[in-house]
């Protein structure tokens, strides 16, 4: 515990008050700009126009959050996706935050293997080549832009990411024309970015593209190995919606809760707006009640991956693609439990502690 923690816990009600109304108001004032983006973001979401307008409960709101964000690391989309604002301290805390989940695999495994093994998109693909089950590359300024353009040209199309980016941000497709257009892509690439991973495309099942046909639409699989046991507790699907070329909640794809025994979808849609859909909004298909198919293939590609390739991680969440010859790795990382905690509004940070051997 630091100092400054132990100083606090003995200061008396009166003093605590006022050193933690201080610490809201740095918030608020914008020591943090990123935060004051974020909240202004949200605003921008998740409020009605008239509550926009009412500066008292624009007041009210940032205090709550600013409060929410000290007290549980809760970051303004997370406070209006988990509803807080109609719950109770108690109930607040239930819910585990990304920045909560974040600092506890943190001290169970350290960052530098996370960013190696893990963040690394390329790195993260060496070690588990046998279940992407397609070819990649990595670019950055030590690459020959004549391999690009020869991979391009096998490949004829190609999904390409951030090397490490997350909820699909940069991520775009490429289709080989010619030599000069996949040049003129290499050098672009660079200036936007130093390092990218270049990936053969995907070709999902029908069972999975009904959904979306523009984007791979995945199963997100978070899987637990502490002290030799196996858990999966939570699984939910991802759809993008029409045009988009990736599904992430992130990208405002779509997403759904997954009962993990039996594969089974067990609540409707929600979009990273808040937006709920008992229907996909462009394909019609209803959500609740659908089938993922071959899901205990799925479960066993899963465990086998986590025993096999990543034992000394307590956690991990796969992303997985249906293709006509099975399942296939999309990328893994220390997922989310947005989405999950957003579509059911049960909080999960009681059994995700427990889960990675970190009581709360």
């Amino acid at each position: 515990m630091s100092l400054k923690r132990v100083i606090y816990n003995h200061l008396p009600l009166a003093l605590k008050s006022i050193v933690f109304k201080k610490r809201m108001m740095d918030t608020i004032c914008g020591y943090d700009k990123t935060f004051r983006v974020m909240l202004n973001e949200a605003f921008d979401t998740y409020l009605s126009e008239n509550e926009r307008k009412d500066k008292p409960t624009i007041r009210k709101l940032t205090e709550d959050i600013v409060k929410c964000w000290l007290q549980y690391k809760a970051l303004p989309y997370e406070y209006f996706l988990f509803n807080f604002r109609k719950l109770n301290a108690n109930e607040r805390w239930e819910f585990e935050t990304d920045m909560d989940r974040i600092d506890t695999l943190c001290k169970i495994t350290p960052p530098k293997v996370f960013m190696e093994e893990i963040k690394n998109k390329y790195n993260f693909y060496l070690m588990t080549k046998a279940y992407f089950k397609r070819n990649a590359i990595k670019i950055d300024n030590q690459s020959s832009v004549d391999e690009f353009v020869d991979f391009i040209h096998k490949q004829r199309s190609v999904f390409i990411k951030p090397l490490d980016t997350s909820k699909g941000e940069g991520s775009r497709s490429f289709a080989y024309i010619d030599d000069e257009s996949s040049r003129r892509c290499f050098s672009e690439l660079l200036e936007e970015h130093p390092a990218w991973i270049i990936e053969e495309r995907i070709c999902q099942a029908a069972e999975m593209a009904q959904w979306n046909e523009s984007s791979v639409n995945t199963v997100r699989v978070p899987t637990f190995l502490c002290n030799g046991k196996f858990t999966v507790i939570w699984t939910r699907m991802r759809t993008g919606k029409k045009g988009a070329i990736v599904d992430n909640l992130g990208s405002n794809g779509i997403v759904v809760s997954v009962d993990p025994q039996s594969g089974t979808v067990t609540s409707d849609g929600v979009d990273n707006s808040n937006n709920h859909f008992e229907i996909h909004p462009d394909s019609g298909l209803k959500f609740k009640g659908w089938q993922v198919p071959r899901w205990a293939e799925l479960l066993q590609t899963a465990e086998e991956l986590h025993r096999k390739v990543f034992g000394k991680h307590v956690y991990i969440a796969w992303d997985f693609a249906l293709t006509d010859n099975g399942w296939v790795l999309v990328e893994g990382n220390w997922g989310q439990l947005l989405g999950q905690q957003t579509t059911t509004q049960i909080g999960l940070r009681r059994k995700f502690h427990e889960l990675v051997g970190d009581h709360v």
